[in-house]
């Protein structure tokens, strides 16, 4: 790349001091030893084909522009159990609270019952919410993507009582073992997030002028950073790339005016790739009173109805790699019916080839970038797929 800096932003986490050591922990040198040896492997392959890395890149921006219309999550479980109980152990942020509503709905559909706590995604209270479902006595335990270590004594009591636990967005494969039966959003698909999101960076971006904010917090959004910044490597050498790493304390506080700061810095700058959707709050609004609303478009991955209203309104962000939160649940509760019948998880077909990175899409989600054209309803989560229930229904036959 013409010139790249890490740009650090320091300020105080709403984490502890262990909270952060378990966090690193998660994202050791290994992962970057094995991403480094993947792009020197897809740039060989790159250059030994008649098709460009850029050209893969764009066409691949083309394919999940398209709206999906259908869902492939392998085999179907063979029976449905009867009086279950799920118990929900949900995070702090929005995302966490919009996957619990496809959960709860499908606990329902089958007849189960829906349990739940939540917690501040530190140390203490994750294991203070496990030690919760614990004295519950579930059939099943479903949670977002916080550090084994923060509940590693939780997990083995949850093992010895032979209650399966399935999450989702952990730095892990799809299926993680050692007492998690699933990991639905893997590792490898955290890392095509980022590839996806630089793909579609470059093919917007006029002057190849970009910015990756980063989260690194949370392990998974180290793997985003990861995936966009081997992928621009990639495609686009000669792009001018800064990477800024925030706090959750920067967000809506510090970030809003540092994004000012860096577009008042360098007019060329014509693009922004955010982490996650929910670290653009207040940023728009910033830019408009800057005068500056214009200058650069955004994309980020895994927002909701405030995305989508940016996006909507022509108001800084032009696309969002979207989640399915709300079918994300159904699936988990899928899950837990192939588990509960004896069965194992479903696999559908890896939905991208990338080297070193098998896992990609085995969950089955629909996967799409989001533009005006293709949101609907602003106010409203995005279904993935219209009528994704009655597919679960008939799945489970129940329809």
């Amino acid at each position: 790349m013409k010139k790249t800096h890490s740009l650090k932003v320091r300020s105080l986490f709403a984490f502890s001091v262990a909270g952060l050591l378990s966090l690193t922990a998660c994202g050791g040198s290994s992962a970057d030893d094995a991403a480094s040896d993947t792009t020197a492997a897809a740039a060989a392959a790159a250059a030994a084909s008649e098709t460009s890395a850029s050209d893969i890149a764009a066409a691949r921006v083309t394919k999940y522009l398209q709206t999906i219309t259908d869902i492939s999550l392998g085999d179907a479980p063979t029976s449905v159990p009867e009086a279950k109980t799920v118990y929900y152990i949900a995070c702090s942020v929005a995302v966490c609270a919009e996957i619990q509503i496809g959960v709860e709905a499908a606990a329902e559909a089958l007849g189960w019952t829906f349990k739940s706590t939540s917690h501040q995604d530190t140390p203490e209270t994750v294991a203070a919410a496990f030690d919760a479902a614990i004295a519950a006595k579930p059939d099943v335990v479903m949670s977002s993507g916080n550090p084994r270590e923060w509940f590693a004594d939780q997990l083995t009591t949850l093992q010895g009582m032979n209650i399966p636990l399935i999450s989702w967005s952990l730095p892990e494969g799809y299926e993680p073992g050692d007492g998690i039966s699933a990991n639905i959003l893997s590792a490898d698909d955290y890392y095509f997030y980022g590839v996806l999101m630089a793909d579609y960076s470059v093919a917007n971006s006029a002057n190849k002028n970009i910015r990756f904010i980063g989260l690194p917090v949370f392990p998974v959004l180290s793997l985003v950073q990861q995936g966009f910044n081997d992928e621009i490597a990639l495609i686009c050498p000669d792009c001018k790339v800064e990477t800024q790493e925030i706090a959750i304390s920067d967000i809506g506080v510090n970030l809003p005016g540092q994004i000012i700061s860096a577009l008042q810095a360098d007019p060329s700058l014509d693009f922004i790739a955010y982490a996650f959707g929910g670290m653009m709050y207040g940023v728009p609004d910033a830019l408009d009173a800057a005068g500056l609303i214009d200058q650069a478009k955004a994309v980020s991955q895994a927002g909701g109805p405030m995305n989508f209203d940016f996006i909507k309104s022509g108001r800084h962000q032009l696309g969002e790699v979207a989640l399915a939160s709300e079918l994300l649940g159904w699936r988990a509760v899928d899950m837990a019916v192939s588990l509960l019948s004896g069965g194992t998880i479903s696999k559908a077909p890896a939905s991208e080839m990338l080297t070193g990175h098998a896992d990609i899409g085995l969950n089955g989600l629909p996967l799409q970038i989001l533009q005006a054209d293709t949101i609907e309803d602003a106010t409203k989560l995005w279904p993935g797929v219209v009528g994704f229930q009655d597919k679960f229904l008939a799945r489970w036959g129940k329809k």
